[in-house]
């Protein structure tokens, strides 16, 4: 949708500032609090049949009123002993994704950002990006909150999506396969197979998940300061982890020239 203003041709651009590096669950929560109605997110995620619930709750982070979008997984006790069936690969999520009732669009987007951690994995893995396995994060989780983004995006329909220049932690964290330096090795995949530029700040934790960067390498057209823009709607997600710094990040929608 365009924009006219005096002549000039008004770009709707959805700005994310994220000092504190990205998650899907904060990209996610940031544009709920920004005006996306929950109730559409929900009904659609419903169309995929998932035993999951999600909610939003509101947190306060450093005196910031923020939102905190959640998905808790059902389980299913008598499938304790099979758990392992529950690692999806990506061929089984495309497949997935493909025969839900969820609006085309969103179905490619969604499809997009799992192929940009997908064949970041296969490399790291050294294995077929269509045999990668989605366990690392919750096969689950991950397919609410790339779904409910890609939701987030066909419900607000921007012309251009930017990121703030993103930056990393430092030490290790734990994966399925064990302990991991940080950044993750497929979140160093991702920026290099995308050309995404990446830094590391003195912080001991994990800042940038291989969800919220594939999200970023699916969708933002740059990594840059804030440009001039006519702001209309700020939202705060709030991460789960306490930080030394504030864990959100702000999505600042609005209109630029």
């Amino acid at each position: 949708m365009k924009f006219k203003k005096r002549g000039f041709e008004k770009t709707m651009i959805i700005y994310f500032d994220a000092p504190s590096g990205i998650a899907g669950d904060m990209l996610v929560s940031s544009l709920i609090d920004a005006g996306v109605d929950f109730e559409y997110i929900k009904s659609n995620i419903a169309l995929l049949g998932l035993d999951v619930e999600i909610g939003i709750k509101e947190k306060i982070v450093n005196g910031i009123k923020a939102k905190n979008f959640f998905v808790d997984v059902v389980p299913h006790h008598h499938h304790d002993e099979h758990s392992h069936h529950h690692h999806r690969t990506f061929r089984d999520i495309k497949k997935l994704l493909q025969e839900s009732k969820l609006p085309e669009r969103v179905k490619e987007l969604s499809i997009k950002i799992f192929e940009k951690i997908a064949k970041a994995e296969a490399a790291v893995h050294g294995m077929d990006v269509e045999e990668i396995a989605f366990h690392e994060v919750g096969a689950d989780d991950s397919i609410v909150d790339i779904v409910a983004f890609s939701l987030c995006i066909e419900y607000l329909k921007p012309q251009e999506v930017l990121f703030s220049p993103l930056s990393d932690g430092r030490g290790f964290t734990n994966s399925m396969h064990g302990i991991i330096p940080v950044p993750a090795p497929a979140v160093l995949e991702i920026a290099r197979q995308n050309g995404i530029p990446l830094a590391t700040v003195d912080i001991d934790t994990e800042l940038i998940t291989p969800t919220g960067i594939g999200i970023a390498a699916a969708i933002s057209t740059g990594f840059v300061n804030m440009p001039r823009m006519q702001i209309e709607k700020i939202g705060y997600g709030s991460g789960t982890k306490d930080l030394p710094i504030p864990n959100i990040v702000r999505a600042i929608i609005g209109k630029k020239n």
